[in-house]
């Protein structure tokens, strides 16, 4: 399993006229110590400050319905309040004793991609209803092909001269799980984009064509475009892509992936006007093990602020 590591400073310089992205902009990636999970999995790391059992945030509201891709994609439902994320759902029972001991109101949940690790278990459209009839939220996460330069092992790539149509097709694959499990139109997904060599421009073209036309083909299927990505590589490429004003479709929100223990949202790899309107998640800590109500779960720790998925 990857550990959190110290980035080195780095720019990510991309020449990719042949994928329509000319990256005109160079962003160093900030010395921090950043990661990413590893397609489901996670490692035990620094313990996260005590979460308060019942925190005052937010309830989950409606906001603007917003145009994307020539449609009109239904109103987000956005959060802002502390959440998680872990391999495998946990019980419903088990949600029900956290909900009631701690302040973690909203759940990653892997609802599809073939380097998925973690399949089956608990999660069922019938969990799905209940978990959220309990008050919890979802962040829906796609674990489909990784970069060409992706660090971890063992998993499935993406393919240079494919990377388009990989993004279309798992875009459309990632919306039909997303409604198979019960998540309506409107709701985000979040592409799952562990962490890769980033002084590597081909690979950093390839992922950017793909993460291109994954969001341009989840707006067509009705759904909000995430990635979570490591700081100091695919949230760098992601910022920079952005700021050149190159042909790049981003992503509607952000999971920033950088174990600094800080429970918010902000990160010196993403600058802050970027993303800004209740856009962003951040991964503050990674695996480690929490018990509450009884329970001992393996989780990460996040915090949310933005949208939260909607029930059909």
């Amino acid at each position: 399993m990857e550990k959190p590591r110290l980035s080195r400073q780095t720019s990510v310089s991309c020449l990719l006229a042949a994928a329509a992205f000319l990256c005109s902009a160079v962003v160093a990636a900030p010395a921090q110590a950043a990661t990413s999970h590893q397609s489901g999995h996670h490692r035990h790391g620094a313990r996260p400050a005590r979460q308060p059992r019942r925190p005052a945030v937010a309830a989950p509201r409606t906001a603007g319905a917003v145009r994307r891709a020539g449609a009109d994609l239904p109103a987000p439902v956005v959060l802002d309040a502390p959440g998680f994320d872990t391999c495998w759902a946990p019980s419903a029972a088990a949600m029900q004793a956290w909900h009631n001991t701690t302040g973690y109101r909203a759940v990653g949940i892997y609802i599809g991609g073939r380097n998925r690790a973690c399949v089956g278990g608990n999660l069922t459209p019938s969990w799905v209803r209940a978990v959220a009839n309990q008050g919890w939220s979802y962040f829906p996460v796609y674990v489909g092909l990784q970069a060409p330069c992706v660090i971890g092992k063992g998993m499935t790539r993406m393919q240079a001269a494919q990377a388009g149509a990989e993004g279309t097709a798992e875009a459309d694959d990632a919306a039909a799980q997303a409604r198979a499990y019960g998540l309506a139109e409107g709701s985000p997904i979040y592409f799952d984009l562990e962490a890769y060599k980033s002084t590597d421009a081909g690979c950093v073209a390839t992922v950017l064509s793909y993460l291109n036309a994954w969001t341009i083909r989840l707006h067509a299927d009705g759904f909000y475009s995430g990635v979570y990505g490591s700081a100091d590589s695919g949230m760098t490429a992601l910022a920079t892509a952005v700021q050149s004003r190159s042909a790049f479709t981003a992503p509607d929100e952000i999971w920033i992936a950088h174990w600094d223990q800080q429970a918010n949202t902000t990160d010196s790899s993403v600058p802050d006007q970027l993303w800004a309107g209740q856009q962003r998640i951040k991964q503050y800590v990674g695996g480690h093990v929490e018990k509450h109500g009884g329970v001992a779960i393996d989780i990460d720790s996040d915090w949310v602020d933005g949208p939260v998925a909607r029930l059909q």
